[in-house]
């Protein structure tokens, strides 16, 4: 937090900081906003003593400075003592809390409150005193599920409330004629006859003579139909009332009125008597034996359906941080199409800035936080421990399959997957080596892949050439075509031949998937051999900032199947992490070839015989290129050094056109290509560079694309002796045997 400007003469300035950054170190814990106070005579007594001044002039002199600064240093008197106020962001305001909306406001005062013609609407608090008891009906369900009737023998009728007017039919035997239609058909009542072979329940018995009782007090007699509950036709006259008050149309109550009209009035139900008392008749709620009522069409009901919400065009726009409008009202794909990255960006940010951390995200899925599931420290250690003994990383879906026996059918795979991956992403003991579609986890305690004669640091600086600019592959290949067709095709230089590393560049950029994660350093590929029936892992290293990426772990297939110059291809297949490697395999060819002594360390040449196709002007034979052996197989401490590199080569590789006091070295481009390929990576683009930048090598006119390179002269300058081991001899396929001594 930068510390704000003083007004006043230059010490009035000097002391208002130094107050100001006193009262900020006594409120160094609080927040941004907080009120810092002070009072003006702990501040004189402490400059007082600190400068050995009179009190009263240190009072003067801290009164005028801070009452010249009353923006930042806000001043109040209380009880005679004056304080003064500031905060760490430099000027304290009172904090202004806004209760103009809040819940109780928005409880009593809502924004549509509801009319108040009806006294229903009102919201009481108060709970009604119940003056009547109302009649409790119980259906047959809950008496058969409580054992009150058995449920062997039980006819259920429908009951009002699962009356709908489809259930008003005629039975399929009755032919509608003149003489049916003259007057209605009467409703038969409706009983639901249970019989019993045990005695009724003494509650039961109490009912039913309660019953029988009041209705021989209303002197009924045995009825035909059944009665209607009056509770049924105060309900249907409510709907009715209510649909009438909201003004529906008279085609929407015609389902009310079906039902209401389709209820015929009904005598009381009969009295049970001791001739019947086999048989409990119980009353239940009135029903209608829609067998004998006479189909009635009815009205269709309107289905009232919300108008679809129809946005006009360029009306509603979202401004991206940049600048960009963004037209909302355009479809989702076309949306998605042109903004998206920028969108998903958005959000991404938005969520990583909530401090409750309510939802999680692992590459581009998300997952609330809340829904994880808990993976403890023997979890990891299992997880662990089983990539260590697999010696090669795995997929979270092998892991969990292995370990927990999830597969995708069970409910909650999704979900226990993405906690795996959130939280092996979360631990140190674990790295992320996978690619998009295929999550891949390696543990600490594996091997290495690839050699161990290039370390990760000093390969990212020998491929750093291809992030500063001087990639010649877009010159040379399609990158459209093979980002489509999948598949790269390259030849070998003997730097990639003898190390098994080659430099990413923009065409095997891309083939190989890109990083999943932001701050994934690697990937691991497995890469299959149709021709040899063989896979092996490789691992990919993306660029970081001034270091090149690289893909290693070839080593031993180019050794063994390969030479310097051999044309191979790489492609893709269905799984997003496996590759195939192949070659065009000819007659075996037997040549004197440059190889790397790891014994003596040191370059020579060798009889190799090779079935590969190659490139003879990039083959590195002895009766082509027989000054390569002069090369010194330097440390990768010192190849790193690309101009001493360069010097080098001239200097083991040049034709000498001086003399010994002032000497000077020619050599062509190719030539300079193919030496300084076989101790670094290098483009040719990086070499002429390079030759430009060095006032030492100057272009030959005479010929075109060589060049002359005068060293500065020394004291002592020898000339090289070439040493030729005539006893040097290889049998095999791509490996040379031991040296004679």
């Amino acid at each position: 937090m930068s510390e704000p400007s003083f007004n006043g003469s230059a010490d009035q300035q000097a002391l208002a900081a130094e107050i100001f950054r006193l009262m900020t170190m006594q409120g160094t814990l609080f927040a941004a906003d907080s009120p810092i106070r002070q009072t003006l005579a702990n501040l004189a007594d402490f400059f007082a003593v600190q400068r050995q001044r009179d009190r009263e002039t240190v009072v003067q002199e801290i009164d005028i400075a801070l009452k010249a600064n009353a923006q930042i240093f806000a001043r109040e008197e209380h009880e005679g003592d004056v304080i003064y106020i500031t905060s760490r962001q430099g000027a304290y305001a009172p904090r202004q809390e806004d209760i103009s909306h809040n819940f109780r406001q928005r409880l009593h005062d809502p924004d549509q409150p509801l009319p108040v013609d009806d006294i229903s609407v009102v919201v009481s608090t108060s709970r009604p005193a119940l003056t009547t008891v109302e009649p409790v009906f119980i259906s047959d369900y809950w008496q058969i599920q409580a054992g009150l009737s058995p449920v062997e023998t039980a006819t259920l009728q429908p009951t009002p409330e699962d009356m709908t007017v489809e259930h008003v039919k005629a039975p399929a035997d009755l032919s509608i004629g003149q003489e049916d239609i003259r007057e209605p058909t009467t409703v038969v009542e409706p009983v639901t006859e249970i019989a019993s072979t045990e005695e009724p329940p003494a509650a039961v018995e109490e009912a039913l003579e309660a019953m029988a009782e009041a209705l021989l007090d209303t002197g009924a007699a045995t009825p035909k139909t059944a009665p209607i509950a009056p509770e049924v036709v105060e309900e249907v006259e409510i709907v009715e009332a209510a649909l009438v008050d909201a003004q529906i149309p008279a085609a929407e109550l015609t389902a009310a009125e079906a039902i209401s009209e389709s209820i015929p009035e009904a005598e009381p139900a009969p009295i049970p008597t001791t001739e019947t008392a086999s048989v409990i008749e119980i009353p239940v709620e009135p029903e209608i034996d829609f067998a004998q009522t006479v189909e009635a069409p009815p009205a269709e009901p309107i289905e009232a359906k919300p108008a679809p919400i129809q946005i006009p065009a360029g009306e509603i726009t979202f401004e991206l941080p940049d600048g960009t409008e963004i037209d909302l009202a355009q479809p989702v794909e076309a949306l998605l199409d042109e903004h998206g990255a920028v969108l998903e960006q958005i959000l991404l940010d938005r969520l990583e800035k909530d401090p409750l951390r309510r939802i999680v995200s692992f590459g581009r899925d998300l997952y609330p936080e809340g829904g994880l599931i808990n993976l403890g420290k023997n979890d990891l250690r299992r997880i662990r421990d089983y990539i260590v003994e697999r010696n090669e990383p795995l997929l979270d879906t092998e892991i969990i399959a292995d370990l927990y026996y999830h597969n995708p059918r069970h409910g909650d795979y999704e979900g226990f997957r993405f906690s795996l991956n959130y939280r092996l992403h979360r631990e140190k003991d674990f790295e992320f080596v996978g690619v998009e579609g295929a999550r891949l986890w390696s543990a600490k305690g594996l091997p290495p892949i690839g050699t161990k004669r290039v370390k990760a640091g000093e390969m990212g600086q020998l491929a750093g050439y291809l992030v500063e600019g001087y990639d010649d592959s877009p010159e040379t290949q399609d990158i459209v075509a093979i980002r489509e067709n999948g598949s790269v095709t390259r030849f070998l230089s003997f730097f990639e031949w003898q190390t098994g590393i080659l430099p990413l560049d923009a065409g095997l950029a891309a083939l190989i998937p890109a990083p999943m994660l932001a701050e994934q350093r690697s990937a691991v590929l497995r890469f299959e051999s149709p021709q040899h029936y063989t896979s092996f892992l490789a691992e990919a290293r993306y660029p970081t900032g001034s270091r090149g990426g690289w893909l290693q772990g070839l080593d031993e297939f180019f050794l063994e199947h390969l030479v310097a110059g051999a044309l191979v291809t790489i492609a893709r297949t269905d799984q997003p992490n496996i590759f195939t490697i192949s070659y065009d395999e000819t007659e075996g060819v037997e040549d004197r070839l440059l190889v790397l002594d790891e014994k003596k360390n040191k370059l020579a040449f060798a009889n190799i015989t090779y079935y590969c196709m190659a490139d003879e002007d990039l083959v590195p034979s002895q009766r082509k290129y027989g000054r390569l052996k002069n090369l010194k197989s330097l440390p990768m401490s010192e190849r790193r050094k690309a101009e001493m590199i360069l010097e080098h080569v001239f200097s083991a590789m040049g034709k000498q056109t001086g003399t010994r006091s002032a000497p000077s070295y020619w050599l062509s481009l190719d030539e300079l290509m193919m030496g300084y390929n076989v101790l670094r990576p290098a483009s040719r683009s990086y070499l002429l560079s390079l030759i430009e930048a060095t006032p030492e090598f100057q272009p030959d006119e005479s010929t075109p694309a060589a060049y002359f390179y005068t060293p500065e002269p020394t004291e002592e300058e020898g000339e090289g002796e070439e040493d030729e081991d005539e006893a040097d001899r290889f049998i095999g396929y791509g490996k040379y045997d031991d040296y004679d001594e």
